[in-house]
């Protein structure tokens, strides 16, 4: 175990693993289950290619069999979890088929606990969940050392937050832009016409204002932190292919749907806390509405 991790609190350990899985399998392709609602069912995070994690960071410095036992336990009572909560989990992964179950740990310090996860393995397969690929199915134990270079990634943003002040932008700046981008231009100001009527102009200048400053925002982004980039990157993209799913299931389009993708934006990049400032999460929420209002050529009709 290096020093850099002999010196995290369990909590921090569970967010310095969450940056390696975001980083190792990018957030598109990576779940956090939360647990403050009726717990996390046995898994802290899964994959879209059937990955289970849990995380766990036994005491220092404790001998070799409460060591064992802990781990022991640990491992135990979050397999039981999978059995007991099958109907959830199976819900909850709407299809993906799981092939590996992983404790990542801060140092595996026993050669018994890779035949306990054999045992354990055994009582899953033989368990017949309906979401285990029973075939490939395996339980291990991982470190941070499993994920180098995910691992040198969370050690560099650890408690650190991007603080990127946002561009001015001119009246000039507006009118240059929306000469430039005359397609993008003429979709703002018909869908803000629609929406908010009066308030139109109010509005239009403040999402081609937003929309300027969103791109300058990931220019900077990209050249200055280009792993953070990806990430946010990632989520970006599902968040506008979310926003045009449900634009298409919407009966209208009024300002209680736009406040709606704007809220789901919000949740969607909250889990970029530990790696952005408020004050960059609030323009990438209200900065990918603009986007979509711009580049989606979707008609709006209120409700």
């Amino acid at each position: 175990m290096n020093e850099f991790v002999k010196n995290l609190s369990p909590k921090e350990w569970e967010g310095f693993c969450a940056k390696i899985l975001r980083y190792k399998f990018t957030a598109r392709n990576v779940y956090e289950v939360p647990d403050n609602d009726k717990g996390d069912l046995g898994i802290e995070f899964f994959t879209v290619d059937g990955t289970i994690f849990q995380c766990y960071y036994p005491e220092l410095n404790i001998d070799m069999a409460t060591y064992k036992k802990k781990v022991q336990k640990k491992i135990r009572d979050d397999i039981q979890k999978l059995i007991k909560n099958e109907k959830a989990i199976s819900a909850m992964l709407a299809g993906i088929k799981i092939e590996h179950w992983v404790l990542l740990i801060t140092e595996n310090r026993s050669k018994d606990l890779i035949k306990y996860c054999a045992q354990q393995k055994k009582k899953i397969v033989e368990a017949g969940l309906g979401f285990i690929d029973s075939e490939k199915f395996t339980v291990k134990i991982e470190t941070a050392n499993s994920y180098p270079d995910g691992m040198l990634f969370a050690q560099s943003i650890h408690n650190k937050q991007i603080d990127i002040a946002l561009a001015d932008v001119s009246e000039d700046d507006k009118k240059v832009w929306q000469q430039n981008n005359s397609a993008f231009a003429s979709n703002i100001n018909r869908k803000s016409h629609s929406l908010m009527g009066a308030k139109s102009d109010e509005f239009k200048d403040k999402v081609v204002k937003r929309y300027i400053q969103i791109e300058k925002f990931l220019d900077h982004l990209r050249d200055e932190h280009p792993d953070i980039h990806q990430i946010v990157e990632n989520s970006a993209r599902a968040r506008l292919e979310k926003m045009s799913d449900d634009s298409v299931f919407s009966d209208s389009f009024d300002r209680d749907f736009v406040k709606s993708i704007v809220d789901g934006n919000e949740a969607a990049f909250a889990k970029h806390a530990e790696y952005l400032s408020d004050t960059n999460k609030s323009c990438l929420s209200f900065g990918y509405l603009s986007k979509w209002l711009a580049e989606c050529y979707m008609d709006f009709k209120n409700g």
